[in-house]
């Protein structure tokens, strides 16, 4: 089994979420607006499905509007990258985040894991509304409550 080595925990945002980050590119003269959908996050960083192509070390501001962390606002940079037609997928390293960031991402990444983990042991009962993960949450447990 491959070994995670990544510093902190994150978790996938839903699908189906419409608009949930607005991205901009820092580099230039005039910050430029692109259209992205955000896929997974955590406090070092994410990653994001972005409709044009995007260059490796790009300057990025990123605002969040995804339920449990709306109005959040990172700095990063580009860290990685692959292009598959006109999309380019992003991996986004942070390079200032917040104290409330961190603690509202660390929770969500906790509950979505202990979830997951309780799931995997075939626990009946794993869902419950204090779960910070429980805005994004659709998972078929989830809908029994």
């Amino acid at each position: 089994m491959k070994q995670d080595k990544r510093r902190h925990k994150r978790f996938p945002i839903m699908k189906d979420l419409a608009e949930p980050v607005d991205l901009f590119v820092m580099d230039g003269p005039n910050p430029q607006d692109l259209p992205a959908v955000l896929t997974n996050i955590s406090c070092g960083g994410m990653s994001l499905v972005v409709f044009a192509r995007v260059q490796g070390e790009t300057k990025l501001r990123l605002l969040l509007n995804v339920p449990g962390l709306e109005g959040l606002e990172f700095q990063g940079r580009v860290a990685w990258t692959h292009e598959k037609g006109e999309t380019t997928t992003i991996g986004v390293q942070f390079n200032h985040i917040t104290p409330d960031a961190v603690k509202r991402i660390t929770r969500m990444a906790e509950g979505f894991q202990d979830c997951e983990l309780k799931i995997s042991f075939g626990l009946k009962d794993v869902c419950f509304k204090e779960c910070h993960f429980w805005p994004l949450c659709a998972k078929p447990v989830k809908l029994k409550h």
